[in-house]
């Protein structure tokens, strides 16, 4: 299953948490990646040019190379999630 889930920082509760927890319960192997941006876009769901999508593909595989991705459990998810709202 892919799901892209692309939210403001205000919509990233703990009722977020617990339906994205429901939804991966008894599943081995889940991964989940979060990606933060303080760019503005053009909407929250906007379509990409076939530039920006490969030129962001590009990154990611070189971020991905250079060992630069952040990995932690559902326990450390939280955590890292109350910190942020704790920010706002």
């Amino acid at each position: 299953m892919d799901a892209v889930l692309k939210i403001q920082s205000s919509e990233f509760t703990d009722e977020l948490i617990e339906k994205i927890k429901a939804l991966i319960r008894g599943k081995e192997n889940s991964e989940i990646t979060i990606s933060i941006s303080d760019q503005a876009s053009n909407g929250t769901l906007r379509e990409e040019t076939r530039e920006e999508y490969f030129e962001r593909l590009e990154k990611g595989i070189k971020n991905l190379e250079k060992g630069d991705v952040i990995t932690f459990s559902g326990d450390s998810f939280e955590l890292f999630s109350k910190h942020l709202t704790e920010k706002e």
